[in-house]
């Protein structure tokens, strides 16, 4: 049974063609250049991406600009007073916190949505079905360079082919969040393939049959065909990552709560067209991330960041 709120990949993959169109080249008319830059998570970029084209069918020329390098990089632009939203795929640390103090910079926390983090394999692997935890451990795990590097050796019903794992690099959230996660505390074997952007580490698992990667569920409903997501097993038998599984708390060790972080002090000098994006990020934000293949949060709390930024223009 598929996530209930899940958009279909063509539909997803045709929101990217779409953004592309109407995006970043365009210049404005009749109207004050905008200035609002998205920076962070990129697990969190495709709900601005899908507030910007809706944004934008209406206001012909938008600009928003995004670097979405990282949850880690985007706390450090949040406290160094350089961007007004941010996106993060976890909360923000007390020295993180502490540095935007220093700088003078506030904060609104707002819960954006539930998110699964998956594994995934190539659409061409029809063997491998789930995972165990201690599995999961065994294949990551440093000890496992040069040691486990055949699925035969990790079940000897498995075929005799190379393992080759991947997923975003340390300086992402949801590097930090999978390692912890599956107990391994920040730790990986030194063959592990980090990349830059979830996108590409789908791309690589998608393209090699004995590969294994992590990746948000938005991410890898987006490459649907081109990669298939695995159930786990974490002691009382396999779980797929499901709507109902997540809200039900059975996908708890895998699962999130991603956010936005608002800077009010930078939204306050931004041009009227920025503050109208924003209202409309966090009046629709159901809908958006409905559009990112992530699972909504409560309607009350989307109120309630409605409620603790009401700012107005």
């Amino acid at each position: 049974m598929a996530l209930s709120c899940v958009v279909s990949a063509a539909s997803f993959r045709g929101l990217r063609a779409v953004l592309a169109g109407v995006g970043l080249g365009l210049v404005m008319t009749g109207s004050a250049l905008a200035e609002l830059r998205y920076a962070g998570s990129d697990t969190v970029e495709p709900v601005v991406e899908a507030a910007r084209i809706a944004y934008a069918r209406g206001h012909a020329g938008y600009r928003l600009q995004i670097q979405a390098s990282g949850t880690t990089p985007g706390f450090r632009e949040l406290c160094a007073g350089k961007v007004a939203l941010v996106g993060a795929s976890r909360p923000i640390k007390p020295e993180e916190a502490q540095a935007c103090t220093s700088n003078g910079v506030q904060y609104t926390e707002l819960p954006a949505a539930l998110d699964a983090v998956v594994l995934v394999v190539s659409s061409q692997n029809t063997w491998l079905k789930d995972l165990s935890l201690k599995e999961i451990q065994a294949l990551f795990e440093p000890a496992a360079a040069g040691r486990l590097m055949r699925w035969k050796q990790l079940r000897p019903t498995l075929p005799d082919l190379p393992i080759q794992v991947a997923g975003v690099g340390i300086k992402h959230g949801t590097f930090s969040f999978f390692s912890e996660s599956v107990g391994l505390k920040g730790f990986v074997r030194s063959d592990f393939k980090d990349f830059a952007e979830h996108g590409a580490t789908g791309h690589y698992v998608a393209g090699e049959v004995g590969a294994l990667g992590f990746m948000p569920i938005g991410d890898a409903r987006a490459l649907e065909g081109q990669v298939r997501i695995i159930g786990v097993d974490f002691g009382a038998g396999v779980v797929h990552p499901r709507q109902e599984e997540v809200l039900a708390g059975r996908y708890d060790r895998l699962s999130r709560i991603v956010y936005f972080y608002l800077n009010p002090a930078q939204l306050a000098k931004a041009p009227a067209q920025d503050v109208e994006f924003v209202r409309l990020l966090l009046g629709d934000m159901e809908r958006f991330v409905q559009f990112a293949n992530m699972i909504p949060m409560r309607a009350l709390q989307y109120q309630e960041n409605i409620r603790r930024t009401a700012f107005t223009r």
